[in-house]
């Protein structure tokens, strides 16, 4: 027997049962349900058929969807699109083009970047420590300590 949760796997077994007096199967009905109240059948309600045919706002309007503000890789075309507009007809085709195919306002969309003249300013550790790099450190060999410190102590006697 599988698990019942509700009162809509019982079908009407539960209402035959006390229309009919059935008190022993009442009982054993109610016990079988879930006492969780948020998988009773009042909160258990189906889920809504979704309408498939609700159309997008920009399409039954005809907008282009918002762009990002960042290059990508279609704008190398539209760039180009552009400046062969300019080339051939001028400044008023420039601008429809424009209107018609917005080029990029900014060439990354990274908010951790850090802008090109910031970047050449900072100083070679500023670099080092955002690029989150450490110089490699050499081994230490403790034979040429030991040596080292020969060498001054033999300077220090002479």
């Amino acid at each position: 027997m599988s698990m019942v949760i509700n009162e809509w796997q019982l079908d009407v077994k539960l209402n035959r049962a006390l229309q009919n007096a059935q008190r022993t199967d009442f009982a054993l009905y109610l016990a079988l349900l879930s006492p969780a109240i948020e998988e009773s059948a009042q909160f258990f309600t189906p889920d809504a058929i979704e309408q498939s045919t609700q159309l997008n706002l920009y399409q039954q309007l005809g907008v282009a969807l918002p762009r990002s503000l960042a290059q990508t890789e279609t704008d190398t075309m539209t760039m180009l699109k552009h400046s062969e507009a300019l080339a051939s007809t001028g400044l008023a085709q420039l601008k429809l083009a424009t209107y018609l195919s917005p080029p990029p306002l900014a060439r990354h969309d990274d908010k951790q970047r850090i802008a090109d003249d910031v970047w050449q300013s900072l100083s070679l550790h500023s670099r080092r420590r955002l690029q989150h790099t450490t110089p490699e450190k050499p081994q230490a060999n403790p034979a040429d300590l030991y040596e080292v410190l020969q060498q001054l102590h033999g300077s220090e006697a002479a």
